[in-house]
């Protein structure tokens, strides 16, 4: 069958029978083309082309779920390398069970000591940096013995507090994504502790322009960028504070191609915290639900962002940060080819298809069903094998109720 669609809905396993333009104007030197990867789809954007024909006959028809099969287009041929290629550690010292309590115990104690930071700056008292230091190392080390823990607790998200939660979750995103990268713990701490500062210029930003629902004017949008500076200026007098710690700070709005803010830095410009900051910033941007925009799911924050790849993003560190996280980060909602819907409890290090999941709703009987936990990488009698991710609002499933009891179970 031929159809023509808008190629904002293309994906990787379309086949093109027909540009919709001349031979000069695509940007490919065959006329027919399989849709390889994400890039591809990039080119043709870039190309000026807004629909194509397609024929499902030849490849995928275009719908709107996103497939494990998609998905995977990450992993072939010139897409990503495997975690062994960059040597990861993604080491587990501690089983995600016995991490559970104590990395519920670090995060809601980090939260206040956000809250608090926040207040102290808009008040104009001094930051307590020895509070935020101590809160710091202490998630660091929960990463450190199961990165899943505090991972699936971040995911639980409440959108009338996300600017304390996004510096939350930004610093448990950082301090994963520099263990991975097997940065020195006095780094790995560094990099951390400007992630979790990296916004704290908001504090002097006016409340209602933070969380104003509708689109900032250009007016609004310059004072908002002014946070940057705001947040240098709050931490660089301080003697216990780095170069790492204030590049990160910085350095998170800078874009690899100099679309970024304030400094317009291009390409090796920008450090190495800017660059690592500029990834888990937007990720944990586009996961959340905000005032002004409802959360992505992370298949199609990821999908977004490595189409920016080498555009907006270090292309290197941002393949690190996607091996980092898995396919099926912990705290997502799965649909199993056994019918059966399980949210991702930890992911699967040794096979990124296979993480270990909570069965929690049976798709054929329309009903809940009481949660058992299944690791997908070990034979069990039963097979099981993930479709893609799916919206829980869909199936009117309370996630966070369902995350909630799992912690506590084991808490």
């Amino acid at each position: 069958m031929i159809k023509k669609v808008k190629v904002d809905k293309l994906k990787p396993g379309a086949f093109i029978t027909d540009f919709n333009c001349s031979w000069l104007a695509h940007p490919f030197i065959v006329s027919k083309k399989r849709i390889r990867n994400y890039k591809d789809i990039q080119k043709i954007k870039e190309s000026g082309i807004t629909e194509v024909f397609i024929d499902t006959t030849k490849g995928i028809d275009i719908s709107d779920s996103f497939s494990k099969d998609e998905f995977l287009e990450y992993f072939k041929d010139e897409s990503l390398p495997s975690p062994s290629e960059y040597d990861l550690n993604l080491e587990v010292k501690v089983p995600l069970k016995k991490e559970l309590k104590k990395a519920y115990e670090i995060q809601n104690k980090a939260y206040q000591v956000i809250k608090q930071a926040y207040k102290q700056v808009r008040y104009g008292q001094r930051l307590k940096f020895d509070e935020i230091n101590q809160v710091v190392t202490e998630i660091v080390e929960s990463i450190a013995r199961n990165q899943d823990a505090l991972l699936l607790i971040s995911s639980i998200r409440d959108k009338d507090e996300y600017t304390f939660e996004h510096s939350l979750n930004v610093s448990v995103l950082t301090a994963g994504l520099c263990k991975a990268l097997n940065l020195t713990r006095d780094e790995v701490v560094e990099y951390t502790l400007g992630s979790m500062l990296h916004d704290i210029g908001k504090s002097k930003i006016p409340n209602d322009l933070l969380h104003k629902k509708e689109a900032l004017s250009p007016k609004e949008f310059n004072l908002m960028k002014k946070h940057v500076e705001y947040g240098v200026q709050i931490v660089k007098d301080n003697p216990n504070i780095t170069d790492n710690i204030v590049a990160f700070i910085a350095e998170h709005h800078e874009r690899e191609n100099g679309a970024g803010y304030p400094r317009k830095l291009i390409g090796e410009q920008i450090s190495r915290p800017g660059k690592i900051g500029a990834i888990v910033d937007v990720y944990d941007a586009l996961t959340t639900d905000r005032v002004y925009s409802p959360a992505e799911h992370p298949s199609e924050a990821i999908k977004y962002m490595y189409i920016q790849s080498g555009l907006l993003f270090d292309e290197e560190i941002l393949e690190q940060f996607i091996l980092f996280l898995g396919i099926y980060p912990p705290g997502c909602l799965v649909k199993l080819d056994s019918g059966f819907l399980a949210i991702v409890v930890e992911s699967g290090r040794e096979n990124l298809l296979r993480p270990q999941v909570r069965l929690i709703y049976d798709l054929k009987k329309g009903i809940p069903i009481a949660p058992r936990n299944l690791d997908l990488s070990h034979g069990t009698g039963e097979l099981h094998n993930i479709v893609g991710i799916v919206d829980p609002a869909y199936y009117q499933i309370d996630i966070k109720k369902y995350l909630l009891e799992f912690i506590h179970t084991y808490s």
